[in-house]
Parts: C-alpha cells; sequence; structure tokens
C-alpha cells in the first residue's frame, strides 16, 4: 500500500538559496536511486519563497524505508535542519480522495 509524507518547513532568509541547491541534489539523488519513490515534489510558498513543503509519495513501506536510511537522506536533513529557525516534522498521510492521471498512475498496481 502506497505510503505518503508531508513536510512543512521554513529556512533562514540567507539561507535560501543554498537551501534550494540541498534540496535539487536530495532530488536528483532520489530520482537516480528510488523507483519506488511515486513522486517527491518540492514545493515553495509564493507568499514567502523560505516556506517549502515537501509532498513525497512511496509504492510501499519499503520504499519509505529505503528512503529514510538512504545516507544522501541523512545528509540533506542534517545540512537542511540547521538552515530552519524551527526542527521539521514530517505528517504522515492517508489518500482520501484524489483526481487526475498523475494520482491514478501513483495508485495502480
Amino acid at each position: 500500500m502506497s505510503e505518503y509524507v508531508m513536510i512543512p518547513f521554513k529556512v533562514q532568509d540567507d539561507k535560501l538559496d543554498e537551501a534550494k541547491k540541498v534540496i535539487n541534489e536530495l532530488i536528483k539523488n532520489v530520482k537516480e536511486n528510488e523507483p519506488g519513490v511515486l513522486l517527491y515534489n518540492s514545493l515553495q510558498s509564493r507568499q514567502d519563497p523560505t516556506t517549502f513543503v515537501h509532498f513525497i509519495a512511496f509504492a510501499d513501506e519499503d520504499a519509505h524505508l529505503k528512503h529514510r536510511g538512504a545516507v544522501y537522506v541523512s545528509n540533506f536533513v542534517k545540512k537542511i535542519y540547521e538552515m530552519c529557525p524551527n526542527e521539521p516534522h514530517p505528517v504522515f498521510m492517508d489518500s482520501f480522495d484524489s483526481c487526475g492521471i498523475a494520482m491514478e498512475a501513483l495508485t495502480r498496481k
């Protein structure tokens, strides 16, 4: 069964450019190494560009555990948390309802 995680976080103003580089590096590694990550979307607030939400869809629990155990994920967490005035807290989600081709593709088995 698919697993979903949302991670809202805010970075310090003077760390914005550095944070974006670290985020892009993480996503590159995820794309190259984790076929079980069905979606990794980094969203940036228009109203406050220092605010982000990462939304991740995993194929299953094994894919989620592989992601959490990856060295590049640990490195990302260490770097990004140092840039955040408050510690990010993941929110674990269940799919309630969705629409669109992308969501249909994520839920197909």
